[in-house]
């Protein structure tokens, strides 16, 4: 279990050397795009809405007690940040689908040396790419509904945190393994399958993307990062003829 939370970990990482090679960085300037767009335009908005709440709240401060300013913004900042991590990693996912798998096919074909086979047009790839990410976003909505529930109940509360990091790892390692294992047309439930069967790779890298999303500045890069690196995972650790020889 250790050692795969290790080689999941670890993927993420070789993806950054990945999205900087010849041939791969053209694919790669897309989704990086999208990301950076919406995350500065998310940004912009949170900061436009809030920032005459927060002037309004310190207009009858004494000055004395300025600081609160920075305390008032702090608590602002974590509870977005939460909101954005539950929310606009899979909605941004749903823009960039097509490019992201398109990324995926490019760095499988340049890591396997073989062509991904499949029956499907790119229109066909577009609509499945769309399609397994909305169904992605009901299942993060159900769950997330589930863990707020036991978030507010006394006695089991205290295990929330812990809960949220495990289902965040887990949801983040479902939207961004669904881009290789899409492209091999597998559905839903057959991922959720792979990913259920070597928990540790899962946890591992989901919770190293986790870690990508909440660094400044890096986050504006985590999309293209996080596809290089669930691809990795798939090529070396999650396909059929990896498992064989993967212990």
């Amino acid at each position: 279990m250790i050692s795969d939370v290790m080689k999941g970990s670890m993927c993420l990482g070789r993806g950054f050397r990945l999205i900087r090679q010849p041939g791969i960085r053209v694919y790669a300037v897309m989704p990086l795009l999208i990301n950076s767009v919406l995350f500065a335009s998310l940004i912009w908005f949170g900061y436009e809405q809030f920032s005459p709440m927060v002037d309004k709240m310190m207009s009858n401060v004494p000055a004395i007690l300025g600081f609160l300013r920075g305390i008032i913004w702090l608590i602002i900042s974590t509870f977005t940040a939460i909101f954005v991590f539950f929310t606009f990693t899979p909605i941004a996912n749903i823009v960039a689908a097509p490019f992201n798998a398109l990324l995926s096919e490019k760095i499988e074909t340049r890591l396997s040396g073989k062509p991904i086979s499949s029956n499907s047009s790119f229109i066909k790839m577009v609509r499945a790419s769309v399609l397994s990410q909305l169904r992605k976003l009901v299942y993060i909505l159900f769950w997330s509904a589930a863990l707020l529930l036991i978030s507010l109940i006394p006695l089991i509360n205290f295990a929330a945190p812990f809960l949220w990091v495990i289902f965040g790892s887990w949801m983040l390692s479902l939207e961004y393994l669904d881009y290789p294992m899409g492209n091999h047309e597998l559905d839903f439930k057959q991922e959720k399958q792979i990913l259920a069967a070597r928990k540790g790779l899962a946890l591992g890298y989901g919770g190293s993307v986790m870690v990508l999303t909440s660094i400044p500045l890096l986050n504006f890069i985590v999309m293209p990062v996080a596809v290089a690196g669930a691809t990795l995972l798939w090529v070396e650790h999650l396909d059929a003829e990896s498992q064989r020889g993967d212990h």
